[in-house]
């Protein structure tokens, strides 16, 4: 049983001892970390779904819609419009942006046990489409 997560060097020996032509470590991550723009740049400036192979289930952004209830304190607060005004400002955003991995089809052993979470930069590249009018896939009340 392999304990924590496996890790582009450990990908990279897996590659090397399989394949006997091979590339060198720095061109392997330089390859392996452009595909992952290409996959990334499908999924935020194109709002694509990325079919990921070995029936692995499908990654995309989410949009959902945000109430406001009763409950202030889980509202988003504008730290920075507080701090010059005095008080608490809260955000009001019609909208909240996820990236979820659908994994209704895959065909993972115990798939809740997995979970998806999405590096800073994939978080940030959004609200930047978000200003080139990209829309996403609506899963929220109306």
């Amino acid at each position: 049983m392999i304990k924590g997560s496996l890790t582009l060097k450990d990908s990279y020996n897996y590659y090397k001892a399989n394949y006997k032509d091979c590339l060198s470590y720095k061109e392997y991550c330089k390859c392996i970390k452009a595909c992952n723009m290409e996959l990334l740049n499908s999924v935020v400036n194109n709002a694509d779904d990325v079919v990921l192979p070995y029936k692995l289930g499908v990654l995309h952004i989410v949009k959902y819609r945000r109430t406001y209830g009763d409950e202030k304190y889980k509202w988003a607060i504008d730290f920075k419009k507080s701090k010059e005004l005095g008080f608490k400002v809260y955000f009001d955003q019609k909208n909240i942006y996820k990236w979820r991995w659908e994994k209704t089809r895959s065909v993972i052993k115990e798939r809740l046990k997995y979970k998806f979470t999405a590096s800073r930069q994939a978080k940030r590249m959004v609200p930047k489409a978000l200003l080139n009018n990209v829309d996403y896939f609506n899963l929220g009340r109306k």
